[in-house]
């Protein structure tokens, strides 16, 4: 019974919740015709950063940091419906790869001196970390092996490193005795290079090689590594979620005020049934993923152990990245023609449905990880 009353509470929002909506409602409201996302596309470091300075100033930023660590205490629920209006506005900045991501990471470094200095930093915004674990396209692997650490130094290559062209440091996973560290690491240390490929939305990823760089703080040891990085991972991956949900959600809205106003025939084509069929399937699509984001917050929010969260994570990231590639590209094509040309804002929506939905891992790839974790041990 405690189940079915939670179902029956996770769409309803607290005041505190409302309060945290509207303000990021009206965050997104003052760029209508996507200017902002236009004018940082295909230039370093990628995203606005007077806009990252309003973010962390609304203290967004530390929604996921304890209170005790200069942070708000705040819940997934609570960062998801930030995080979806970000999506619906495209808003060009790192948010997860820094308040979730790097930000979970940190929280949970060994060290409670170290948390205390480098916390308040990243949640003013002042200071913006990038983490660098992936070492293989495709993988979902957290334990590192490519980089390795060794005496002291650092040799070997990350991957698809989001935002790091904006980033003062990087937390980086390294092979060593007793399993996966994590080290601190200057964006001007030694032996850093940094290699940078265009995203389809307009921002980058970039490859990280290291070459003799003498590591910086350890924040994780070996023995702990590889557990904090799935943790975080997983943490992200709803976060990414939640923002799909948002792009595919803005995207069906432009188009169903599209299928109202344009005129054939004499008529809105939004009054044709197979039209009207389609925005209902698109729909669907998108309520379903609404569903499995508000469950997934609440696991997420309650005390369910890795495992269940790792379930969870994958079951989301499937349904958010299916879900929104298909509502946009079936935007796209009610938009017809003009639907294609890259002055139609509605093409946007699709590129950052492409990004989002394989960074931290495909659908296909957590459907695979989903049916491993849940059906690995029968035979």
């Amino acid at each position: 019974m405690e189940d079915i009353s939670l179902q029956a509470k996770i769409d309803v929002l607290s005041e505190e919740q409302v309060l945290i909506q509207d303000s990021a409602v009206a965050f997104i409201a003052r760029d209508p015709e996507l200017k902002q996302v236009r004018a940082n596309r295909f230039v370093q470091p990628g995203f606005d950063r007077g806009l990252w300075r309003e973010i962390a100033d609304a203290g967004w930023l530390g929604f996921l940091v304890p209170e005790d660590e200069g942070g708000v205490g705040l819940g997934f629920a609570d960062l998801s419906l930030v995080l979806i209006q970000l999506g619906k506005g495209l808003v060009p900045v790192p948010f997860v790869a820094t308040a979730v991501l790097a930000a979970r990471t940190l929280t949970r470094a060994d060290d409670a001196a170290l948390r205390a200095e480098l916390l308040p930093r990243l949640i003013g915004g002042d200071w913006l970390p990038a983490l660098a674990w992936q070492e293989a396209r495709a993988s979902l692997d957290p334990t590192a092996r490519e980089v390795v650490c060794t005496n002291g130094r650092l040799h070997g290559t990350k991957c698809f490193v989001p935002d790091a062209g904006g980033a003062d440091a990087f937390i980086v996973s390294a092979a060593e005795a007793g399993g996966t560290a994590l080290y601190l690491v200057e964006r001007d240390a030694p032996g850093v290079t940094l290699a940078f490929e265009q995203r389809v939305d307009g921002g980058f990823f970039a490859e990280i090689r290291f070459a003799d760089t003498p590591v910086g703080k350890q924040l994780v040891a070996p023995e702990r590594g590889a557990a904090v990085l799935a943790a975080a991972l997983d943490e992200a991956r709803f976060a990414v979620s939640a923002e799909l949900l948002g792009v595919m959600t803005r995207a069906l809205e432009i188009s169903v005020d599209y299928l109202k106003q344009r005129v054939q025939f004499d008529k809105p084509i939004g009054s044709f049934q197979a039209l009207q069929h389609k925005a209902v399937d698109l729909f669907i699509q998108s309520e379903v993923s609404r569903s499995v984001v508000l469950q997934t917050a609440a696991l997420f929010d309650g005390d369910a152990d890795a495992e269940r969260r790792a379930v969870a994570a994958s079951q989301v990231k499937a349904r958010c990245s299916d879900a929104a590639l298909k509502i946009g590209k079936d935007a796209i094509q009610l938009h017809g023609g003009i639907g294609y040309t890259d002055e139609a804002n509605i093409g946007l929506y699709l590129k950052k449905a492409m990004v989002l939905g394989a960074w931290l891992g495909s659908a296909s790839a957590h459907r695979a990880r989903y049916a491993e974790l849940t059906l690995g041990g029968a035979q």
